[in-house]
């Protein structure tokens, strides 16, 4: 029997044997049969297809009814399905809870390491894995973005702010580019509720949870940004970052909210 190829790597990745996933799949397709016809159109070795109903029978993929001979039913895939994906995918949540506590710990020992990073695409990757990470805090001063990177932000920042982060934003109202101008505070304002004119020009320092900074610098000539030249330091470090923080905190006030100007 001709197996489709996606349903067998699927099954698999679900918890099934390569074997069992061609049983559970003949099942399906013949109805209710016994071993030797299921061995036959599955092609599993009649050595090894009792041992493969007896596994799927105790994971709960197969019904069995203690007949002569022994008759094996499919469970109703929709059903079976379900509750294996809703199973992998607290196993995946719990994967991800554990190693996320651990690459926090990392960042927590506050190890004085720096990194950096070249290319805007590069760096926009960089800024949004820190903010799909934080847990409180998200910051951004300065004006140095670029048209890709501004798209990217909106989605996950008006996410972040829709999780109840706090969000902030400090920069310029807009910025010239090699192809044109980049109007910063119209793009971000429909999706940050707390945003404010002013900070440094030509650079941006992003900070998350007072635990991460990452500040961009790029070549400026007649005014104008070359996106092209940036480059980014990465500093997960609580100290610095909390330095940082406490300068945002202290000129937060001193900007015009964009709506009150």
């Amino acid at each position: 029997m001709l197996l489709d190829e996606k349903a067998l790597v699927t099954l698999q990745k679900l918890g099934l044997t390569y074997y069992g996933a061609r049983v559970y799949i003949t099942l399906v397709s013949l109805g209710s049969s016994d071993a030797t016809e299921l061995s036959i159109e599955s092609e599993v070795p009649r050595t090894k297809i009792y041992n493969v109903l007896k596994r799927l029978e105790a994971e709960k993929w197969i019904a069995v009814e203690h007949t002569r001979p022994i008759i094996y039913t499919a469970k109703y895939p929709k059903d079976i399905l379900k509750e294996k994906r809703v199973a992998f995918n607290s196993e995946i949540n719990e994967v991800s809870n554990q190693l996320s506590e651990v690459y926090d710990k990392v960042i927590d020992n506050e190890v004085p390491k720096v990194w950096l990073l070249r290319g805007m695409n590069n760096i926009t990757a960089k800024t949004i894995n820190m903010i799909k990470r934080a847990k409180r805090d998200i910051t951004l001063l300065g004006a140095l973005y670029s048209e890709n990177e501004i798209e990217q932000l909106k989605e996950e920042l008006s996410y972040a702010t829709k999780k109840g982060l706090h969000v902030r934003v400090i920069s310029r109202q807009s910025i010239k580019l090699n192809n044109g101008e980049l109007d910063i505070i119209k793009n971000l304002s429909s999706v940050i509720p707390q945003i404010k004119i002013g900070g440094p020009e030509f650079s941006k320092f992003v900070i998350i949870d007072d635990k991460e900074l990452l500040i961009l610098f790029s070549k400026v000539e007649d005014n104008i940004l070359d996106i092209d030249s940036t480059i980014a330091i990465w500093i997960p470090n609580v100290s610095i970052a909390s330095y940082q923080a406490s300068i945002f905190n202290g000129i937060w006030n001193g900007y015009c909210q964009v709506d009150r100007c």
